[in-house]
């Protein structure tokens, strides 16, 4: 380790650290790495998260600067969102404090990536280095990086039949045998109005993008590109370079790709951002702190959608350990947290809801962020409308209906990574997720006023199980058109009266520090609606009086708490309803 460079702040804070100590400093260390270190030793490498405690000084002049920076596309998506201070940025948005940076770069082998969502940064260290992090007064936590589960694909690709020549009537374009997994989701209608997803900005996050000249892939408006793995802008392989572009092929094409005849895409005239985040060199494992890099990325960059075919749960490597089910509860891991953050920044986020198989309540078989619960989580179905056996579900740990919708994961046709004239059938709910991304691209561009909850809103209303949503199902398969419904009318907002009570919950979530709860019930009743901690003490009471029947949102401001779980109660009569919330100071 080089110190040559540590500069007089280092020295003055180190300085102090030496001098005083600090007893707390164990307690900065999650459970999880204290037993990685115990036993390990001081040379010993480890990849972590370092949490600082606050973005530094003079955060009003810099949330003015942070906002005056804004794209025009950025700042476009972001005023459709309900930020609660009037302003279009907020704590999030601020990057790291650099005079932090400068001391923890000089304690530390290597940082890998820097997140200004998670006020951290992950990097390689030793346990000594650790020894020392910990005794910093601004590093608030510290703790171990977890392992993803490969690109998820399910079964081999193999070459497609030849295409289907003819058109039928009922459709302006030849989509070859691509016809069964655009009209399952009731695209193909909204095709023939025009619509192909222009204007909405797409953002892949995947293992990287080969073939690009591909004949179904030429047309595509790719306005920005970026390896995370390897650091550069070519996001397909390069010799001696780490990590296969032939998973995002086939996500990428699958979402948009156009060659009449032979393969449409649902989005097939959205504008695209590509970012390599999946390094498969490594036992075909992802690190969430690139996941996380790229959809700050993304939204930095103005993307209305994220399109994620990869997730997180086991597979671990070098002694990582992996996650559970019980993990999957929306709030726990760090690439859940980060996928949320971003859909409260405006971005819709569609993530496959894992190829984990069947499970039975109340465990789940759900990988992470497709457990966030504003992340639209996406299963597999067959060509035939059957749940593919492979797709995962839910609940979530804390009881939410998982996945949110489906789409064909089985046998869904792709371009080929290898040759530009080639298709390839692929399966796995890798191929699902694009599709609803794709889907939700035409939604938007049909109400381009719509936020990206209402979007997520009107594809589940409308979906096939949308009156009884299950854990297999979800909501159902996608309905594009009447989502969309340029001809019936249908609005989420519509003041349809529910038949039951139902919390939706707070958006956004995490939240800092003021969020909105919205909430439906069938008839005018005396609500309360109250705030509890970890406890299960009361500690705020936000709302309490008549409501009518119909939909309602009630305003939360957390201003005067700390962060960590709470527990938002409901209470009409004998009816009782609870929903998690994540403050994030």
């Amino acid at each position: 380790m080089k110190f040559e460079k540590i500069n007089f702040l280092t020295i003055i804070i180190l300085g102090l650290i030496i001098a005083n100590g600090f007893p707390q400093e164990s307690g900065k260390m999650t459970p999880r790495l204290q037993h990685r270190l115990a036993g390990a030793s001081e040379g010993t490498i480890h990849a972590v998260w370092i949490y600082f405690s606050d973005k530094g000084p003079n955060t009003e002049q810099r949330l003015s600067e942070t906002e005056q920076a804004l794209l025009p596309k950025a700042l476009a998506r972001r005023s459709r969102q309900p930020f609660a201070n009037q302003r279009l940025v907020d704590g999030y948005d601020l990057p790291l404090h650099q005079d932090y940076l400068t001391v923890v770069k000089n304690l530390v082998l290597r940082i890998r990536q820097k997140s200004r969502w998670m006020n951290a940064l992950s990097a390689e260290v030793t346990s000594a280095g650790i020894e020392q992090l910990i005794k910093l007064p601004f590093i608030r936590k510290i703790d171990t990086v977890f392992i993803t589960t490969a690109p998820l694909l399910i079964t081999d690709s193999h070459n497609a039949m030849d295409p289907a020549s003819s058109i039928s009537n009922t459709e302006q374009l030849n989509y070859g045998l691509s016809f069964s997994q655009n009209n399952q989701i009731n695209v193909i209608p909204l095709h023939n109005l025009g619509y192909d997803g222009s204007g909405v900005l797409v953002a892949m996050l995947d293992a990287g993008f080969n073939n690009l000249e591909h004949q179904a892939l030429r047309h595509l408006n790719i306005l920005a590109a970026w390896d995370f793995v390897n650091g550069d802008s070519i996001v397909w392989d390069e010799p001696g370079q780490m990590g296969s572009g032939n998973h995002g092929t086939y996500t990428l094409s699958a979402l948009g790709g156009f060659k009449e005849g032979f393969l449409i895409g649902p989005a097939y005239g959205a504008d695209f951002i590509l970012a390599k985040t999946e390094n498969t060199d490594w036992e075909r494992h992802i690190e969430e702190d690139a996941w996380i890099a790229g959809a700050e990325w993304a939204d930095s960059l103005g993307a209305d959608i994220i399109s994620s075919s990869l997730g997180y749960l086991n597979g671990f490597t070098n002694g990582d350990t992996n996650y559970t089910w019980q993990n999957m509860d929306g709030n726990t891991t760090i690439v859940t947290i980060g996928a949320d953050i971003a859909a409260s920044r405006g971005i819709l986020v569609v993530n496959s809801a894992g190829n984990e198989g069947t499970a039975s309540p109340p465990q789940n078989s759900l990988i992470a962020p497709a457990d966030g619960d504003s992340v639209m989580a996406v299963g597999s179905v067959t060509e035939s409308g059957i749940r593919s056996s492979f797709s995962s579900m839910g609940p979530t740990a804390d009881g939410r209906i998982k996945p949110d919708v489906m789409a064909q994961g089985s046998g869904t046709l792709c371009a080929s990574p290898g040759d530009t004239a080639q298709y390839w059938n692929v399966s796995g709910t890798s191929l699902s997720c694009p599709l609803a991304a794709g889907a939700a691209a035409l939604v938007w561009q049909v109400n381009p006023a719509f936020t990206n909850m209402q979007v997520l809103e009107a594809l589940r209303s409308t979906a096939s199980f949308n009156s009884n949503p299950n854990n297999g199902y979800g909501w159902g398969i996608i309905d594009a058109y009447v989502a969309a419904s340029p001809v019936t009318g249908y609005h989420p907002s519509a003041t349809a009266v529910a038949e039951k009570f139902i919390l939706y919950g707070n958006y956004p979530n995490p939240f800092n520090p003021v969020t909105t709860i919205s909430y439906e019930i069938p008839r005018a009743a005396e609500i309360q609606i109250s705030v509890y901690n970890s406890l299960g003490e009361k500690i705020q009471l936000i709302f309490s009086g008549i409501s009518p029947a119909g939909k309602h949102q009630v305003r939360w401001d957390a201003g005067q708490l700390g962060s960590g779980m709470y527990y938002v109660i409901l209470t009409a009569g004998e009816v009782r309803l609870i929903h998690k919330a994540l403050l994030l100071k």
